[in-house]
């Protein structure tokens, strides 16, 4: 019977350290630090990531048109709140200047997914460390009952 209970505790306290071990925090998205760019046929989408005073993250996300204009598209809060990650867009615009809280809902092999099943579009943001160099961003949900994906692949900016 010792034995029994003996093992029986070995497996909860084995099970509980590789649960604390799968903990995700804001840390782990250190990936994004820095700035990230996407060429588009007008121009290119710049992401800038950094780490804010309150132990969360801080990113920004702007176009530059082929003339050179910029234009904010987003600021985001990305933060950990009562256990929970929150990645938190603030559009910039009209019909885009609300603000909008997705929860982490998956942390695996480098992909990161945020989910909102209350929005309009998108329900969910996700981010993928490629290496070093690359980010795969995407944006996903439905929209008039049609499933509809945008994907986003950034590559790191090469300061001069």
């Amino acid at each position: 019977m010792k034995q029994k209970l003996l093992l029986f505790s070995l497996l909860l306290v084995l099970c509980f350290a590789s649960i604390a071990q799968q903990r995700t925090s804001v840390s782990d998205f250190n990936f994004l630090k820095g700035n990230w760019t996407m060429n588009t046929a007008k121009g290119r989408i710049v992401e800038s990531w950094k780490m804010s005073k309150d132990s969360g993250m801080d990113g920004i996300s702007f176009s530059i048109s082929n003339t050179g204009d910029s234009t904010l598209l987003e600021t985001i809060k990305l933060y950990e709140s009562a256990g929970n990650i929150y990645y938190e867009p603030s559009g910039n615009g009209p019909g885009n200047d609300s603000t909008v809280r997705f929860r982490l809902i998956l942390a695996k092999d480098g992909i990161f997914v945020f989910e909102n099943k209350n929005h309009d579009f998108p329900q969910r943001i996700s981010y993928q460390s490629q290496s070093a160099s690359n980010v795969l961003a995407w944006i996903e949900g439905t929209v008039n009952g049609k499933f509809r994906k945008i994907e986003f692949p950034y590559s790191r900016e090469k300061l001069n």
